[in-house]
């Protein structure tokens, strides 16, 4: 073999080492602030969810139908707040992936949907007949999206847990 060729292997084996060293403390400091923008979400997140809450309870002006469906809704927009917090927190603690918890917002989600239809039904704000079916058929899309969800649920639920 040339002296050439065997000084050429020697450096690429040479060079291969501090790459990686260089590939590995990349890595570590893209871990370390990707760890750092989950961590200002999930402070975000809290934040907003306390904000939502404090709104709620200064925005609760009386005991009517309207304002008691309207913390309802409130409330259910905190729990999709937390939910996403939640699964923030499981990432940052290295925790398995789970579905459930975005099975759930979308259940929260459109359960909300429902409440504030009902709310503008029950109410009397809709005078035209049109509006109407168009929100009777939003509450049936609602209705059967969590349906859809509770089966996807169950099913993810029983399935196997893969390693």
């Amino acid at each position: 073999m040339s002296t050439e060729k065997k000084q050429g292997k020697e450096q690429t084996a040479l060079q291969l080492p501090g790459q990686r060293l260089a590939i590995m403390a990349i890595r570590r400091w893209l871990l370390i602030m990707d760890d750092i923008v989950h961590v200002i979400v999930a402070i975000a997140l809290l934040g907003a969810a306390i904000m939502m809450i404090l709104y709620t309870i200064l925005n609760l002006r009386s005991l009517e139908l309207q304002s008691i469906l309207m913390v309802i809704n409130d409330v259910l927009l905190v729990l999709i707040i937390m939910e996403v917090l939640w699964t923030v927190l499981r990432y940052l603690k290295r925790q398995k992936f789970s579905l459930n918890p975005f099975l759930s917002i979308g259940i929260i989600s459109s359960i909300r949907r429902i409440l504030v239809i009902g709310a503008q039904m029950s109410i009397g704000e809709m005078h035209d007949l049109d509006k109407v079916k168009v929100l009777f058929i939003e509450l049936g899309i609602n209705t059967g999206i969590i349906l859809v969800l509770i089966v996807a649920y169950y099913i993810y639920a029983k399935a196997p847990a893969q390693e």
